[in-house]
């Protein structure tokens, strides 16, 4: 990928100082420029190194559209996230090629990222706002969002790639991701309409459903039937007592259960009362956790594929 980056800055340089391509996206000699919620940002046109800032939907994008990855966040061990990353696989190639581990998530670390000289600087949005300065006198930023926010993976996906010069790789993932939310959408069509379903947060204290979780977007994108304790949230999140939680999903004939840790997952199961929802004693439950609250095509591909196996036990 970077050999086509490299390409790319060739044939900017060969056709003259600048030109506006087909996205909107200003190309010149010095870069490429897009419109970003921290205004317009200048991208080189060669980019040898990206450090990444959140860990989830900005890692996910920069994986996926193959960029060189140099940094990147971790969970440290005291979070207990048990289950293997959706980007995983990708994630061991990018270290096989030279990427490392910078600095805890949620513990950015302006020196650890200046170290590794990036060309580029991909994170959160409110991660970015409050060290912005910081940032950009290292390397160009370019902001993502969250589903919270109303801002799509797919729009920053093409945010990114429109400012690496990686396009034609965009629109093959989004079109992949299409192809398959279709194919499922096709194959569970009499599952989805006939069985309320919820993606839940399960921890010691209770249960919790949220709109912007990714897990959430893409059961609305299949046109699932989601279940009451959705509807009691609307457009935000809604709490649940381990008292409530019975009545709260008592409709919901398959479930999401999102459990970080083991011991979580281990609770969910020996729970009175969550035992006693319908979906725990049919076994319509698939476990997954908060690294797939976000992500970018790798990720939401992921819970396409959880998603099925869930109305595979319905």
């Amino acid at each position: 990928m970077r050999r086509s980056v490299a390409v790319l800055a060739s044939l900017s340089l060969l056709t003259g100082c600048s030109a506006t391509n087909e996205t909107g996206t200003a190309e010149t000699t010095a870069g490429r420029t897009v419109a970003t919620a921290l205004g317009d940002v200048t991208v080189p046109g060669a980019i040898d190194s990206v450090v990444v800032l959140e860990g989830r939907r900005d890692l996910d994008i920069v994986l996926s559209l193959g960029l060189p990855l140099t940094g990147y966040p971790y969970e440290g061990p005291e979070t207990g996230i048990a289950l293997e990353l959706p980007i995983a696989a990708a994630l061991t190639a990018a270290k096989a090629q030279g990427a490392r581990r910078l600095f805890l998530a949620d513990e950015i670390n302006i020196e650890a990222i200046a170290a590794a000289t990036p060309d580029l600087i991909v994170g959160r949005l409110e991660d970015v706002e409050p060290i912005k300065a910081q940032l950009q006198a290292i390397a160009p930023v370019i902001p993502v969002g969250t589903h919270d926010d109303g801002q799509t993976w797919q729009q920053d996906l093409r945010l990114v790639a429109d400012a690496t010069g990686t396009q034609t790789r965009a629109e093959e993932l989004i079109s992949a991701f299409d192809t398959r939310r279709d194919e499922i959408a096709r194959t569970y069509a009499t599952q989805i309409a006939a069985t309320p379903v919820a993606a839940l947060g399960y921890d010691l204290e209770g249960t919790e459903v949220e709109s912007g979780r990714l897990q959430t977007v893409i059961l609305e994108n299949l046109g699932a039937t989601l279940s009451a304790a959705h509807r009691t949230a609307g457009d935000d999140a809604a709490e649940f007592s381990p008292e409530q939680t019975l009545e709260a999903y008592r409709d919901a004939g398959a479930l999401l259960v999102m459990a970080d840790t083991d011991d979580e997952w281990a609770a969910a199961q020996k729970d009175a009362l969550f035992a006693q929802l319908p979906a725990m004693r049919a076994n319509a439950v698939i476990r997954t956790d908060k690294m797939t609250h976000e992500g970018g095509p790798i990720t939401a591909t992921h819970v396409l594929d959880l998603v099925a196996q869930l109305y595979d036990r319905v």
